[in-house]
Order: C-alpha cells, then structure tokens, then sequence
C-alpha cells in the first residue's frame, strides 16, 4: 500500500472533479482502509462546500470582470 502523502494530491484532485474515474476508485480503495485518509477527505470536503456557500452568496460589482480582462489583456 502506497504511504497516506502520495494520497493527498489525489484527494484534491477528486474533490475538485480532475480525476479520472480510475484515480477515484483507487482513492476510494485507500479511504476505505485508511480512517485518517477518510477523515482528512472528509475535512477538505466540508471546507469545499462551506467556501463555495460563503461565494456564492457575494455578489460581484459590475464591470470587475471586464476590468480583470483588460488588465490580464495589457500585463500579456
């Protein structure tokens, strides 16, 4: 069994849905083993969804995303 660090990368990569179906299944194989992994996936999962609440609630002033363009446009 591969030591829980070479895990971590791969917990984030599923979590934000780059993982290819077969990372998945060999991190859940792990998590299924491993409680510390299990508990670790857990955390960032809630953290996940708990930034994502709190974004989703801002609201963005207008014209910032055609001023961030045109920054990104100018400093390339």
């Amino acid at each position: 069994m591969a030591k829980c660090t070479e895990y971590l990368d791969l917990v984030q990569m599923v979590l934000d849905g780059q993982a290819s179906r077969s990372q998945e299944v060999y991190l859940k194989r792990h998590l299924n083993m491993c409680l510390k992994c299990l508990e670790h996936y857990n955390l960032d999962q809630e953290i996940k969804k708990l930034v994502q609440l709190k974004l989703a609630s801002k609201e963005v002033p207008e014209g910032l995303a055609d001023a961030i363009k045109t920054k990104i446009a100018k400093s390339a």
